[in-house]
């Protein structure tokens, strides 16, 4: 039976893993939950969310364009014209993917950067889990 763990600690987990190969994800969740940044079930815990250590990546609907760039401040590098509210989210024009792929080819992004293009796309972008 695989274990599916939470978002977070996938992220930390591929992030680690350049550093230790035999990190696990389960010592990840483990670390993670006796340090009070996540709850049993992998959600973040109120007092991560308030001091940082932690961000929430929650895109409600219909948000304002700042609030969204509040949300992905790695998109605040590029012109709003760019962006458009399509069924109450805001989503990038093509023109706008081709280049943040090719920066991202290029390593051009900071980590922070990655991890709020990681986010934005994670929920964009069709699940392989069929």
């Amino acid at each position: 039976m695989e274990i599916v763990y939470p978002s977070l600690i996938e992220e930390t987990y591929r992030y680690n893993k350049k550093f230790d190969s035999k990190i696990t994800k389960a010592e990840i969740y483990q670390h993670f939950y006796q340090m009070g940044l996540i709850q049993e079930n992998g959600e973040p815990t109120i007092e991560a969310l308030e001091k940082g250590y932690v961000k929430d990546y929650t895109e409600d609907w219909d948000v304002t364009f700042s609030e969204f760039l509040s949300i992905y401040p790695v998109f605040k590098q590029y012109n709003s014209s760019h962006f458009k509210m399509i069924e109450h989210f805001w989503e990038m024009d093509r023109t706008l993917q081709i280049e943040i792929l090719e920066k991202w080819e290029n390593d051009e992004f900071t980590e922070e950067e990655m991890i709020d293009l990681t986010a934005f796309f994670e929920e964009r972008l069709p699940s392989s889990d069929k």
